[in-house]
């Protein structure tokens, strides 16, 4: 059975993840207007992201499923997403912002299995059910504060500021998975 500490760990870190990938919805698309992209060009990267995600998805699980570390599958998925926070906020040009759109799609689909496999290591079968559940409060709590941070942040400094914030939001989700 887990310490009271691992559990906690994983609530937060469901929190952080949650938090950080609020980062990646309508604030691209409004950071990207505001550097005078078009809504085809804004259309166009926030597809690339989709499409890489939907093509990342068995390719990210097999390979959560074959590294034996599970916190490194998703610090790795963690750092993914912090570099595509931080190429968006510092080149907001047409190649950097379809690479780091696909690169964000790739490491969110790393990312879920990895929290998967964490919560599935960590109880017995019979309290996955709960875990899950708990998961998903945790990451519902973490969208909800990421959403009014980031509106804050958008409002009161920049719509840039929003992605610097995903990205330091990577930072306390990292150091949740120190062993």
């Amino acid at each position: 059975v887990a310490s009271r500490r691992i559990h906690r760990g994983l609530d937060w870190l469901n929190f952080f993840v949650a938090d950080l990938q609020t980062g990646f919805g309508p604030f691209i698309a409004v950071f990207l207007t505001t550097h005078k992209w078009t809504q085809l060009d804004i259309g166009l990267a926030l597809s690339v992201g989709s499409i890489a995600s939907m093509a990342a998805q068995v390719p990210a699980g097999v390979l959560v499923d074959a590294m034996p570390n599970k916190r490194l599958a998703a610090g790795i998925a963690l750092a993914g997403i912090c570099a595509a926070a931080m190429l968006i906020g510092w080149l907001p040009a047409l190649a950097p912002v379809l690479l780091a759109q696909a690169l964000h799609g790739m490491a969110s689909c790393m990312l879920n299995p990895s929290i998967a496999a964490l919560t599935l290591g960590l109880v017995a079968g019979s309290a996955v059910a709960g875990r899950l559940g708990r998961n998903a409060g945790f990451a519902a709590a973490g969208a909800a504060a990421g959403a009014v941070l980031m509106g804050a942040v958008g409002t009161w400094l920049s719509s840039r500021a929003v992605l610097f914030l995903a990205a330091a939001l990577c930072l306390p989700a990292l150091w949740l998975l120190r062993p």
